[in-house]
């Protein structure tokens, strides 16, 4: 456990030259939440509720999913894990005693941990602009189970983009394969739109999925939407990362074993 706590103290301190990239990635959240603003303004006009959101409500829902979706930081570790693969520095990992995945979620929660205070200012920031819209916590037990859910939900994506990025044994180029998962992830996890306004036998078949428990239910339980849900959240995506993990692991191996170790 030592070793993978330095690499995450290492990475932590290379997110410190470059600083610039991190401020820049905090101004996301506003672009996202003000044109969320813009479209709910217009269509909740005349309305007081849709899809169970008031419209305070909504604007808090994307405030908080953009939150969320800012402290996933293994997204952009893909380009970076395919590229070592397919130029042949991926076989430094297999001469060290450092698990290859161990390395790759070290690297990712580290950086999301440098992410979070620079992510939480935003946060306040965009609820002092909206005032009164925001909406504070309906209690704090909503609160903790929604961190507990994201937090499983993090650990989930960062398996996921593992698992993309080990496509690079098969494929020259994964590009299109992580384009196409990041624009399907982003709509199964309600980020463009919540996934209460979908009809209700697609929110049933989405329960069974993680996607459902990333974004759209943490920021509902928050709202005090959905609160019955939460220990069912917690228990599928404790079965997804577990089954994640496995099918990662077992990847690794399989592909390891055909590599050569001078680029694909």
């Amino acid at each position: 456990m030592k070793k993978y706590l330095e690499i995450g103290r290492i990475s932590m301190k290379t997110q410190l030259a470059y600083r610039f990239d991190v401020y820049v990635g905090a101004l996301m959240p506003f672009i996202r939440v003000f044109l969320a603003y813009a479209l709910w303004q217009v269509l909740f006009q005349g309305k007081r509720e849709i899809g169970g959101f008031s419209f305070g409500m909504m604007l808090t829902y994307y405030i908080i999913g953009a939150f969320i979706q800012r402290l996933d930081q293994s997204n952009n570790m893909v380009w970076d894990t395919a590229g070592e693969i397919r130029e042949g520095k991926f076989s430094k990992y297999m001469v060290r005693p450092v698990s290859p995945l161990g390395h790759f979620l070290s690297v990712s929660f580290a950086k999301t941990l440098y992410i979070l205070a620079v992510t939480l200012l935003t946060v306040v920031v965009l609820a002092l602009l909206f005032g009164d819209l925001f909406v504070l916590p309906s209690s704090l037990l909503n609160v903790l189970i929604a961190a507990v859910m994201s937090l499983l939900g993090l650990l989930f994506m960062a398996l996921l983009n593992y698992l993309t990025a080990l496509l690079a044994f098969k494929f020259n180029d994964v590009t299109g394969w992580h384009l196409v998962k990041g624009n399907v992830v982003e709509f199964l996890a309600g980020a463009l739109i919540p996934l209460s306004l979908l009809p209700g036998w697609m929110q049933d078949v989405m329960q069974l999925f993680p996607f459902y428990y990333t974004q759209y239910l943490p920021a509902s339980i928050y709202l005090g939407l959905n609160t019955n849900k939460g220990l069912q959240g917690i228990l599928v995506l404790m079965l997804w990362d577990g089954l994640l993990w496995f099918l990662a692991q077992r990847t690794y191996h399989r592909f390891r074993r055909v590599y050569e170790g001078v680029g694909v």
